[in-house]
Parts: C-alpha cells; structure tokens; sequence
C-alpha cells in the first residue's frame, strides 16, 4: 500500500519559483535569439500563458523582471513591446544616476539629435511608416493631453534609434532614459513643453527623416531636446 505524502510548502515553493526562472530564462531568449525583434510586440499574455504553460502571476513576474531591465516596455492598451536586446541599460542606469542632472541631459541632446541625424540617412520606408504610424497613435493617445509627463523611452523614439543602425547608441539611449524616469519621479527634472508643442516637435523630426534630410533632422532633435526638460530648481 502506497502511502501519500502530502505536499508542502517548502516543495511547492520550489517548484513556484524554478518555473518563474524558466519562464523569465525562455522570454529572455526570445529577446536575445532576435525570435521577437527590437520594437516588436511580444505575443499577449493569454498567448503566453498557452505556450508555456504557466499561470498568470509567474508570467507577469517574468515580463516585471524583464520590464526593471528595460528590455521590455508595456504600453497602455496597445501591449509589450521590446525595447532592448541586452539588460545593458539597467547596469547604465545605475551608473548614469551617480552623475548630475544637467549632464544627463547633455548626454540625451548628443545622442537623440546624432541618431536623428543618421536615422534621416539610413532609414528604410518601412521605418518611415512605423514612425509614421507611431506619430499618429501619439496624437490620438489621451496621455496626449495638457503638459506632457516628460521624454519617455516610448515607440517614437525607438524606432529612430533602430533606424540610425547603431545597437550600441540604443542601448545608451535606453539607460540613459531610465536615469531620466527616475530623476523625474524624484521631481528633480521637470517637462516644460504642452502635449501640442511635443507632437509639432515629433512632426518635424517625422517630415525630416521621411525627406531624407539629416541637417533639418538634426536641428528639428535638437530644438525638440532644448526645450522638453530643464532641471528643477
């Protein structure tokens, strides 16, 4: 007679966790393997819980886990896009936080008005579409409204990153961003332009780099960067 040995905790527990380091290891390898590219929308939660057969919560631990390194970026009512290959921006997150604010936001200005630039040079029409298409969502978004909540690592802006064709720039941009988050929810930067006055910027950088013109992309970056944040105090 085979006598049952209940469960515990201990035993349940483990299991619990071994599954959500699988389930973070396997979408970690999605990202890196290029099986979900860079800007791309990752399958729906439903979707994933299928394929892996995990519930709900071990699933949104991996995506959180994922989301802190900035691989991964929700975007309200539109799903989970991919935003970096490599979990190299949390790591410049942390190193960008020790330097002054100022500096951070002339480290942004450097390589969102170059990447702008090169985006204009390099960019395919398709990229041109996908920023067209960003652009437009944008205008339709209800975070739209009233004074912008500051520069966010949103699709616009990752889609010129991936058309400038420089991993290493993105990667910069992303934890640099990230310092940028943090210091805006500490109050320490502040947006200084209305939701019109961002989308009349956007508009310019789209017309440029669809024309082709990296000098009117660049100074279109530029007069966008000058004036989005300023430091508080």
């Amino acid at each position: 007679m085979t006598t049952h040995v209940p469960r515990t905790p201990r035993a349940s527990t483990a299991r619990g966790s071994e599954r959500s380091r699988e389930t973070l290891r396997i979408l970690t390898e999605n990202i890196t393997s290029g099986r979900w590219p860079l800007n791309s929308r990752i399958p729906t939660e439903s979707e994933l819980m299928a394929e892996l057969g995990v519930g709900r919560s071990t699933l949104r631990e991996a995506v959180s886990s994922l989301t802190a390194l900035g691989m991964l970026e929700p975007a309200r009512s539109r799903g989970t896009f991919v935003r970096s290959l490599s979990p190299v921006s949390a790591v410049l997150s942390d190193f960008i936080g020790r330097h002054e604010n100022p500096e951070i936001l002339q480290v942004r200005r450097l390589l969102e008005v170059e990447s702008t630039r090169l985006a204009a040079l390099l960019r395919t029409d398709e990229q041109v579409e996908r920023l067209a298409a960003a652009h437009e969502r944008d205008l339709n978004d209800d975070q739209s409204q009233g004074v912008v909540r500051g520069a966010t690592p949103g699709e616009f802006h990752a889609i010129i990153l991936e058309a400038a064709g420089n991993s290493l720039m993105a990667d910069l941009h992303a934890g640099l961003m990230r310092g940028v988050r943090t210091a805006m929810a500490r109050g320490e930067m502040v947006p200084q332009i209305s939701a019109a006055e961002r989308l009349a910027d956007h508009g310019r950088i789209l017309d440029a780099i669809r024309e082709q013109d990296p000098v009117r992309a660049a100074q279109a970056a530029a007069d966008h960067v000058d004036h989005d944040l300023t430091t508080a105090g």
